[in-house]
């Protein structure tokens, strides 16, 4: 019987190195201040406007917009799945303030409102609104308003009670997307 044998030899050189550098997003501490927060019109054409209280709850914010996460994805393979996650995101998800509010709660007053519908209903011609959340960073960032409501959707319910008395009851959300931090 015959044997067949086979050698190769190879060597090995040093060749460049490929280095990654990624920024991690590391969430600062915030103690819950009492800061109010405000919205600030470019140029100050409208004044600025200091919340009368802030929302009872929020969406996608903490001390730092939580509006961009990283896509990942698994894709089934002979052996199981592989995971990929991508470090890019998408950065476009809504900020969401509420203050709330039902039938025998109000949420804010009637004056509030219509100085954040005046924000919403003149966009300004150049440069943007800033908001700051002082009582979660002292940081001010460039937004877009999509949309303020009352009761729900893309309505605005008002009560006749509360509405003499210069109040709106049910949830009034503001909603908004990040363009940037503001200089």
């Amino acid at each position: 019987m015959a044997i067949i044998t086979a050698q190769t030899t190879f060597e090995i050189q040093a060749t460049d190195y490929l280095e990654e550098i990624l920024d991690l997003v590391l969430l600062p501490e915030a103690p819950g201040l009492d800061a109010l927060r405000f919205l600030r019109y470019p140029g100050d054409i409208l004044p600025p406007l200091i919340y009368e209280q802030n929302p009872d709850k929020w969406e996608n914010f903490d001390t730092v917009p939580l509006t961009g996460r990283p896509l990942s994805k698994t894709d089934l393979t002979l052996e199981g799945s592989r995971t990929a996650q991508w470090p890019g995101y998408v950065a476009d998800r809504p900020v969401r303030e509420v203050w709330k509010g039902d039938e025998r709660r109000l949420s804010a007053t009637l004056y509030f409102f219509r100085r954040l519908w005046e924000y919403w209903a003149n966009p300004p011609a150049d440069g943007y609104i800033t908001w700051w959340p002082q009582d979660r960073t002292s940081k001010g960032y460039n937004i877009h308003i999509e949309d303020v409501s009352v009761a729900g959707g893309d309505t605005v319910i008002m009560d006749y009670i509360a509405t003499r008395n210069g109040y709106l009851v049910g949830d009034l959300t503001f909603t908004f997307r990040i363009l940037g931090e503001a200089a």
